[in-house]
């Protein structure tokens, strides 16, 4: 358990274990690809197809078996992150924080609010936990410069 604190109306504790369940996270892979959330927008482009799949049922697609199987096998193989940008709108920043300090028992790294959208937390790697106690590692992922402010093993985060 991580709990955001400091200068938040609302400090909030983030369970790891939860989000391999999360639709937000995404596989390390694809996020180098540009995705930085697994979530899909909703589409109401064909009006007619979206009213039909509502008044007559929607039929499942011949490969749903196949596609179950191959998302319950990432789950076990794949290495995850996921954003952290959701978390801290929960938490609600004051407007006077500048800073995102993560922490762990010897060491600290000050990462500046405005990267929170690019701010990345690393809760699997092949389809197993990082640490014992379901603590991440984290990153900035920039797709025009890459990776930086990385830190491993995060116990708590302060907003300052």
């Amino acid at each position: 358990m991580i709990q955001i604190k400091g200068e938040v109306k609302f400090p909030i504790t983030l369970d790891s274990t939860t989000w391999i369940f999360d639709d937000r996270k995404v596989q390390i892979e694809d996020l180098e690809q540009g995705v930085f959330d697994g979530t899909k927008p909703i589409n109401f482009d064909d009006n007619r197809e979206w009213n039909r799949a509502i008044l007559e049922g929607q039929t499942n697609p011949p490969t749903l078996n196949s596609e179950i199987k191959y998302k319950r096998r990432a789950v076990l193989e794949k290495s995850f992150v996921i954003n952290m940008t959701p978390f801290f709108k929960n938490a609600e920043p004051h407007d006077n924080a500048t800073t995102i300090r993560l922490f762990n028992d010897n060491e600290s790294i000050e990462i500046p609010i405005y990267l929170l959208p690019y701010l990345f937390f690393q809760f699997a790697k092949d389809g197993k936990r990082l640490y014992e106690d379901y603590s991440v590692d984290s990153f900035v992922y920039i797709p025009e410069e890459g990776y930086s402010y990385q830190f491993q093993y995060v116990t708590g985060i302060e907003v300052i």
